[in-house]
This record gives C-alpha cells, sequence and structure tokens, in this order.
C-alpha cells in the first residue's frame, strides 16, 4: 500500500517527464493565457484514442459526428482557464491564433459553422461546463511536424451566453503518422481570417517555387474581396545562404515568381530578415492586412 501511495503521488509528476521528453528540440510552448485569465484546470496524462475533429459536423439519425475525423494516441497535456467578463468571442479567437502563428492550420470555425456546443463539451473534450450557445463558441486545430513526433494544439473558446466564459487549449505530442493529406483552401483561408501571419501551401526551395503544387495557395489569395486584396501584402522568405545578402537574392528570385502568380497583390522579398516558422526552414510566405483586416 506504501508503495502505491508513492506511485499515486509522483504519477503526475512521471506524466509531465514523459510529456517533456516527447517534445521535440525547438518545438513552441503552449500558448499563454489569455489576460487576466485565471488557471482552473490543468492535466497531463497518455491518451490511446483521442477525438481529433477536422470538420463541419454531420447528423445522421441520433448521431453528432465530424465528416472528417481522426483517432490519435500520444501525450496530452491540458489547460483550461476562466476569461475575464466582458471579452468578446472574436478577441479571444484573435489572441490565440496569434500565439499558434507559423503553426499548420487543420481546421477553424467560429460560431454557428461549429454546429452543436454540446457536441464539442461533452463528446469530444467531456467537460460539460464548456457548453454555450452555438453562436458563442470557436474552435481550430493546428499541427507542427518535427522529425519524429507531431505535435497538435486544440483551441476550444466558450463564452458560455453570459456565465464565466472559458477556453480549452490540448496540446497532443504523437509519434503515430497523420493522415492529414495536403493543404486545403479551407485551411489557407482559416490562416487568413486574422491580420497576420504565416500562410500554408507554399511550396517552394532556393531554386523556385513550385507553381503546381502552391496553386491551392494562389487560388485563395485570387478568390479574395478586392478590399481584402488591395490591404494584402505578402513577403517572401528564403534562408538558402551563408549571409544576409544571400537570402535576399534568393528571397527576390521567389518573390519575383509569386507576384506573376498573383497579378496585384503586393509581394515583397525579405529574406532572413524573420526567423523561420518551422526548423526545416523551407522558403515560407507571410502576410499581412494593412490597415487591418
Amino acid at each position: 500500500m506504501l508503495l502505491f501511495a508513492r506511485y499515486i503521488r509522483f504519477y503526475p509528476l512521471l506524466l509531465a517527464v514523459v510529456f517533456a521528453s516527447m517534445m521535440p528540440s525547438g518545438a513552441s510552448a503552449a500558448p499563454p493565457p489569455f489576460p487576466d485569465s485565471e488557471l482552473i484546470e490543468r492535466s497531463e496524462e497518455s491518451v490511446s484514442r483521442y477525438r481529433l475533429v477536422l470538420s463541419e459536423l454531420k447528423h445522421q439519425r441520433a448521431d453528432t459526428f465530424g465528416e472528417r475525423e481522426l483517432r490519435v494516441s500520444g501525450e496530452r497535456e491540458r489547460t483550461v482557464y476562466n476569461l475575464p467578463d466582458g471579452v468578446s468571442l472574436e478577441e479571444v479567437r484573435v489572441y490565440f491564433r496569434r500565439q499558434t502563428d507559423g503553426q499548420r492550420t487543420l481546421y477553424e470555425c467560429i460560431g454557428i459553422d461549429c454546429g452543436s456546443s454540446n457536441f464539442w463539451a461533452n463528446d469530444v473534450f467531456d467537460l460539460s461546463s464548456l457548453v454555450s450557445r452555438d453562436k458563442d463558441q470557436a474552435y481550430f486545430v493546428t499541427i507542427e511536424p518535427y522529425a519524429d513526433t507531431q505535435k497538435l494544439t486544440m483551441v476550444y473558446i466558450s463564452m458560455r451566453g453570459g456565465r464565466q466564459p472559458k477556453v480549452l487549449i490540448d496540446q497532443l505530442v504523437t509519434r503515430a503518422p497523420l493522415k492529414i493529406g495536403q493543404v486545403t483552401q479551407d485551411e489557407v483561408l482559416a490562416s487568413l481570417s486574422v491580420t497576420s501571419g504565416w500562410l500554408p501551401g507554399f511550396v517552394a526551395d532556393s531554386r523556385g517555387v513550385n507553381v503546381t503544387e502552391s496553386q491551392i495557395l494562389f487560388d485563395a489569395i485570387q478568390g479574395l474581396s478586392v478590399g481584402l486584396k488591395t490591404r494584402l501584402h505578402l513577403m517572401v522568405h528564403c534562408y538558402d545562404g551563408a549571409h544576409i545578402k544571400d537570402t535576399l537574392e534568393c528571397s527576390e528570385r521567389l518573390a519575383e515568381q509569386v507576384r506573376k502568380a498573383l497579378p496585384g497583390i503586393d509581394v515583397r522579398a525579405l529574406g532572413a530578415l524573420t526567423p523561420a516558422p518551422a526548423a526545416d526552414r523551407r522558403p515560407a510566405v507571410r502576410f499581412t492586412f494593412w490597415p487591418g483586416r
């Protein structure tokens, strides 16, 4: 019994060590809490079938489920916060989207597009206190791939209809291969829903842009409204070269190809003046809407 008691006492610490050991070198930490929020739960555990929802919901007979779902095994760290009174859903959503800048967005929904809040709170996260009016919720998933692991970040925001608003953040590190597939136009548009950040779907190396494989990104940008396109500015970053001058020259070559693919969009070459969004230091495109989105 004494040994069992000691095991129970140190089990949370053991899980923390396991979770930390799986975190790849250079991986980003969990998103920092929203200002003036209150931590109400923090836990770490091994999960074998985490329910990862990557699409809008479907209803069939009495069942509600994601049109696209994965079951993922790994080490999960969960934090839940009470949000300060008086904040808006959009203010909280934009804050956490900025904290995950540089990560690939797999899915995002806002308000009634997320479907049933009861489904998210009870069926996905098993936390009934997250139930809200369907119009007062938001959810997104991002992924960071590394050499032998992948880190998923799930954020669910619940404004709870005038009661204490909450946000849940799950981070899951897995060694299992995930069948995510090619970047979708919805992922690109989700990234473009904030004022600035990195864009998914840009395929290039120091020799040039793969226009065919980058077409989903280009089509999503071309499909923006005229007003958004006039405020959109793209910055191409190439990290190939021993000196900043080399990276700027490489970036200019890539930027010229992007300008041809996106006539009328302001495209600039900024080399390695901004740190790479991923450890592989592949060419990347950052965007900003100015003045504002």
